[in-house]
């Protein structure tokens, strides 16, 4: 089969995500794969085509998206579908597509996934990441039953109405999505999580050099939270904690990335000086690959949201034998899956009494980390691995 995948969080090349390794499966499983793509620039540049790794990548100018202001980031978002169309049909007019795969966010190319539907004529599988608009609202961007919801709403309906086949993340995802959209058939919505192609064999590396170059105590159990920094994590909880740990020498905290809520962590840590935290925006990608890899237990934080959730970020930690700390709440179930599975614990987001119980419980108990972590592994290779996900898919179009 001939795949076309559009996308905005195509990685630049030379770089990965889950959306390039799902691809790679395709590939590997014997399909054409066709990606549209985003070239994340103001710049009036030509859209690019360029063969990726065994597939057809079409790199578009749509403007800023990311690091970008609400106005700007929306500007993009709005012209998004019209750009998407005119190059894919300049560059990709000659092919011959028999399935569309696409993930979400945004949802604002709805006419452009109906458009490219009817063109090809073939199914539309929608991977189901972000729930819009309702996200924006939980997060005080928009007002429910304004008119940039009724604009995204629209918009989301028909993107609903028009995929073939609905995957969502976890199985509340699903429950979700069928509960406040009574027009979708139950048939049409499944269960496809993210997932990664795993190292087989991640290198085990000892943590003191990296740990003595960042002034990380070599016999605390490290907490790491890295990527966006948000308002959905509800990052004031976590440093709370991380000023009533203080004087706890066993626990130490990683916290790294970009996003609107890093400025604010970076005030409250000059305002008590944590001695056992360290706060980054960028590091070395070895230096932070060396990080991960010897960090000991992973961090999942969410909060306000009230559609579900579930961090790609859990499948890096799965994939290196990290037990996981959730502070969550009550609208996703990926604490759920934590902590049924056995690889690790999960509180309610705000029960601070609760999570400092959990991080004295990890960094007290090395033994009980070895275990989650192990059947953390286990989990990511029994449900988390891009042949899961293909053949989800696949097993609708043999």
């Amino acid at each position: 089969m001939n795949i076309l995948f559009i996308t905005i969080a195509w990685p630049s090349p030379g770089e990965k995500n889950l959306y390039t390794d799902l691809m790679d499966e395709f590939l590997l499983q014997g399909h054409k794969v066709y990606v549209a793509g985003t070239q994340d620039s103001d710049k009036k540049e030509k859209a690019r085509l360029a063969t990726e790794n065994g597939k057809e990548v079409l790199r578009i100018n749509t403007g800023s998206i990311r690091k970008a202001s609400y106005y700007r980031k929306a500007v993009s978002l709005f012209t998004l579908g019209r750009r998407f169309l005119n190059a894919i049909n300049l560059y990709f007019k000659d092919i011959d597509c028999d399935l569309i795969i696409a993930p979400t966010p945004p949802i604002t190319i709805s006419r452009l996934l109906k458009k490219l539907k009817k063109k090809y004529n073939v199914p539309f599988y929608l991977l189901l990441k972000d729930i819009w608009p309702q996200g924006s609202v939980d997060l005080k961007v928009i007002r429910k039953y304004g008119i940039p919801w009724l604009y995204l709403r629209s918009h989301e309906t028909r993107l609903y109405r028009t995929a073939d086949y609905i995957g969502c993340m976890s199985p509340l995802g699903v429950q979700y999505i069928l509960e406040k959209n009574r027009f979708i058939p139950k048939k049409k919505v499944e269960v496809c999580p993210n997932s990664i192609r795993p190292v087989e064999n991640p290198e085990e590396r000892k943590p003191g050099a990296i740990r003595a170059k960042y002034n990380i105590p070599p016999d605390a159990c490290v907490f790491i939270f890295s990527g966006n920094l948000g308002v959905g994590h509800g990052l004031h909880f976590l440093a709370e904690a991380i000023k009533l740990l203080s004087g706890y020498s066993k626990a130490f905290f990683l916290i790294g990335g970009s996003g609107t809520h890093y400025q604010y962590l970076k005030n409250r840590f000059e305002e008590f000086s944590p001695e056992n935290a360290l706060l980054y925006s960028w590091l070395p990608r070895d230096d932070f690959e060396q990080i991960m890899a010897t960090s000991d237990v992973g961090l999942i934080l969410l909060y306000r949201y009230t559609s579900p959730q579930f961090p790609s970020r859990l499948l890096s930690y799965l994939e290196y034998s990290k037990p996981v700390l959730c502070a969550v709440n009550e609208a996703t179930d990926i604490g759920t899956t934590v902590v049924e599975s056995g690889c690790g614990l999960s509180v309610d987001h705000g029960d601070l009494e609760g999570f400092l119980d959990a991080v004295k419980y990890f960094s007290e108990n090395i033994g009980e980390r070895g275990k989650m972590g192990g059947n953390g592994r286990k989990l990511l290779m029994d449900n988390y691995t891009v042949k899961h996900s293909y053949e989800i898919i696949m097993s609708h179009f043999r």
